[in-house]
């Protein structure tokens, strides 16, 4: 029968106890080290790894659950100076612990047994384990093992991006693989339960990545300044050299919020995916990121096609091709039309814009249920409320758009609330006369905020969006049915369309644009001279080594774009801190930092001490205090000054006031960072005894005399960023793994997204999302390396191992 057990294989049973082990001892091991190494202290570090741990035990699929839900956001290398192992490596030794206790436990109890074979929705194939195979190879073969063994005898190869970068990225993929099993066993015991978590941790994941990004603006710039040069890093500490973090978390779960919201029939869940969707939106928008903005509409579109295909193919739904012509003409008309009115009438006349067209929607069944005199009716009370409006206008400040607010109300009640059956005529006629009023309202919004300019523009976007209606009178069947599951896809081409209009109308969005040849141009100069950092047969087949882009562009990467460097440096048993001057001209936003966040609620004066010299000849320093997230300093107070050259070491005192510091948020704190630099080009300086005491007598900084070598410190360059990233997913593959490693993955990535658009993967529900993902993902990849972040890199893989899988309907 389907639903027999049968007992494991006695061989099977032992591979099963050796894997649990494995994973056992995989999870003991790294949470031991977290533990031991966190800068924070054992307490800390045991209370953290026991939040993880508890609900890994608690739900054999929480994993699916939190580590693409809580990873992106856990992170506080920021704080602590800890890269090279995180929380979120914390998190995922956690479910490898939880999983491998499981797996011995059932195995000591000898409850392990399988199911009977049958038809299941998710196997890998072998060509896919193959390329993994591949991969994993090229990963163990391209990266540098042993300085893993010398951490423990010299800290300081913990500092920056050293000889230990390679093992963390390489870390990236070695724990992707070993959640391998913990997919495979949940996709074969429960796969609805364990899609269903997965997806739900994905939500959760870019709800929290975007709410991040909204706190960043609405600390820094404010929610509407979309005309200063800030973009936003959310909470990817791994931005602090630049790169892509940020884009490829939104790219890859952007379009399963687009996904859920389409199929959703819950209101309230409802509303709180479109909200979700809100946030998300904004979040991409505000990165300012061109490979971003193509690569979300790139994946939110494959989404819809795939969707569709799946709704033409399984419920039969037929799309006529006139119509969805003529509706794309419109949205195309809308587009332009609500352009010219954002030109003159801003984001307000836009918004008054965007409400008149839902009302638009909403009203077109009354343009069936009225006869001519009902519609001159309507109009009669339009133009008697206009004439108020505009005397709202003249009379009252800022009158006019009370005057719009109150059609919207009037509008929506009358027609939510009616006034019985008896008086169903008057009420369709009030709700259509509302509609105009409003419409005249928009115009004179626009009006009004162009002080005069807008009327025409106004007018244009009221004729375009009331064209609809125009239609709906002359043909009936044209008509659509209002209700909510229509509505959606109204909401989202709404949402669309303004985005569009705000991205290419804005100073800051449009200066992107405009400087695109300029910036292809420049990109494709680097990625020359990426290519050519393998040097030699040996290195074109196995790369560089994983983590050596930075090192081997500095060997090689012409003088003047070197952009600096930091090392803790132990000499005769003291530990100080050396900072290399970058050779390419200096300015503000390019100075190579070191910094500790301190208290937002620092008061000055503030005393600042150290120790420096410059062995190579005459120097300079420069501090600050800043009011800062990650890059882009927003309020600063600082000094700079010279150290002379020579072996020996300087003692120097300031006092930094309160000058150009700003507040410290309030409710909304602005984190606020210490930084130190060589302002100097090309000579060496080393600091020492850093000190920051303010009028209490309070110490602010820890570790100042890098006892524990980076403990609580930061490094960060604002705006040079291209000599830590090859700037192209296949590139950085090629330079870091050789032809081997770009093989495996390329072969890897299109298997995934090949089985979630043309294979196997298609049919299933959470194909297209998947496909989506991915292929936003990859296009952000055609700009960035994106897997110099390990989180986001056991992200993409998790979901790529999980497209590999994937069958569609058809396979149960």
């Amino acid at each position: 029968m389907p639903g027999d057990k049968k007992k494991a294989s006695p061989l099977g049973a032992a591979a099963n106890r050796c894997g649990a082990a494995l994973l056992l001892m995989s999870g003991v091991s790294g949470l031991g080290v977290f533990i031991a190494t966190h800068p924070l202290g054992l307490g800390w570090s045991a209370l953290l790894t026991c939040a993880f741990c508890v609900p890994m035990l608690a739900h054999r699929y929480a994993w699916l659950l939190l580590i693409p839900g809580l990873s992106p956001v856990i992170d506080l290398a920021a704080w602590t100076g800890a890269i090279y192992l995180t929380e979120s490596d914390a998190l995922v030794f956690a479910a490898l612990l939880a999983h491998g206790v499981r797996g011995l436990w059932a195995s000591a109890a000898g409850s392990r047994a399988s199911a009977a074979p049958e038809p299941r929705q998710w196997a890998i194939g072998a060509l896919p384990l193959i390329a993994l195979l591949l991969l994993s190879a090229s990963y163990l073969i391209s990266t540098d093992w042993r300085p893993a063994w010398s951490v423990w005898t010299d800290p300081s190869l913990l500092v920056g991006y050293g000889p230990l970068n390679g093992l963390r990225l390489a870390k990236g993929m070695l724990l992707s693989v070993l959640l391998l099993p913990l997919l495979v066993q949940a996709m074969r015991e429960a796969p609805g339960q364990a899609l269903r978590m997965l997806l739900s941790g994905v939500l959760l994941g870019v709800l929290l990545v975007s709410l991040g990004a909204v706190w960043e603006r609405l600390a820094f710039t404010g929610l509407t300044d979309f005309a200063t040069d800030y973009r936003t890093t959310a909470l990817f500490w791994e931005m602090n050299v630049g790169g892509a973090a940020l884009d490829g978390w939104l790219a890859l779960g952007l379009p399963f919020v687009l996904w859920a919201v389409l199929r959703e029939r819950d209101p309230i869940r409802l509303g709180g995916l479109l909200c979700t969707l809100g946030v998300v939106a904004y979040a991409a928008f505000t990165t300012f990121s061109r490979g971003l903005y193509l690569g979300a509409a790139a994946g939110g579109a494959l989404t819809l096609t795939l969707m569709l295909r799946a709704a033409v193919r399984q419920e039969g739904v037929r799309i006529p091709l006139r119509a969805a012509l003529g509706w794309s003409g419109f949205a195309a008309g809308c587009v332009l039309a609500m352009s010219a009115v954002f030109q003159t009438g801003g984001y307000r006349g836009l918004a008054a814009m965007l409400g008149l067209a839902l009302a638009v929607f909403a009203a077109g069944p009354l343009m069936i249920l009225l006869g001519r005199r009902d519609l001159l009716w309507a109009a009669l009370v339009a133009g008697v409320a206009s004439l108020l409006s505009i005397l709202a206008m003249l009379w009252v400040p800022k009158g006019v758009y009370l005057a719009y607010g109150v059609s919207v109300v009037c509008f929506w009640m009358v027609l939510l609330l009616g006034l019985g059956e008896r008086w169903a005529t008057q009420a369709a006629r009030l709700a259509f006369g509302s509609v105009l009023w409003m419409g005249f309202n928009a115009v004179l919004v626009t009006w009004y905020w162009s002080e005069g300019s807008g009327g025409l523009a106004g007018a244009l976007g009221v004729g375009v969006l009331f064209g609809p209606l125009s239609l709906v009178r002359v043909r009936p069947q044209c008509c659509w049915r209002p209700d909510v599951q229509s509505g959606v896809p109204v909401l989202l081409v709404l949402g669309a369309v303004a985005l569009i209009v705000v991205t290419f109308n804005t100073y800051y969005a449009g200066k992107r644009f405009e400087t695109v040849a300029e910036d292809l141009e420049m990109r494709f100069q680097h990625w020359s001279l990426a290519a050519s950092l393998p040097q030699g047969g040996r290195e074109a087949l196995i790369g560089v080594g994983v983590g050596q882009f930075a090192e081997r562009y500095f060997w090689q990467v012409p003088d003047g774009q070197f952009p600096g460097s930091h090392h803790v440096v132990r000499e005769e048993g003291q530990h100080f801190l050396r900072l290399g001057g970058p050779r390419h001209v200096l300015g503000f936003g390019e100075l190579y930092r070191v910094s500790q966040r301190v208290s937002p609620a620092i008061e000055p004066p503030l005393l600042v001490s150290l120790n420096a010299r410059a062995p190579e000849g005459d120097a300079a320093v420069h501090l600050e205090l800043c009011r800062k997230h990650l890059l882009y300093a927003n309020e600063c107070t600082g000094h700079e000054f010279k150290v002379v050259g020579g072996p020996v070491w300087q003692r120097f005192e300031f006092v930094l006031d309160r000058r150009d510091l700003g507040h410290d948020g309030g409710w909304l704190p602005k984190l606020t960072m210490f930084s130190v630099a060589n302002a100097s080009r090309g000579r060496l300086v080393e600091i020492d005894d850093l000190s920051l005491v303010d009028a209490s007598g309070r110490e602010h900084l820890d570790n100042g005399s890098f006892e524990a070598a980076s403990d609580f410190w930061f490094f960060s360059s604002d705006r040079h960023h291209l000599p830590w990233h090859a700037k192209n997913l296949w590139l950085h593959y090629f330079v870091e793994q050789g032809w081997l490693g770009l093989l495996a993955f390329s072969v890897l990535s299109g298997m995934a997204l090949l089985r979630v658009t043309a294979g196997a993967g298609a049919a299933h529900p959470l194909g297209p999302p998947l496909a989506g993902g991915l292929s936003g993902f990859f296009i952000v990849g055609a700009f960035d390396s994106l897997v110099d972040a390990p989180r986001l890199t056991v992200f993409a893989l998790l979901l790529m191992f999980v497209a590999l899988g994937l069958r569609g309907a058809h396979h149960r």
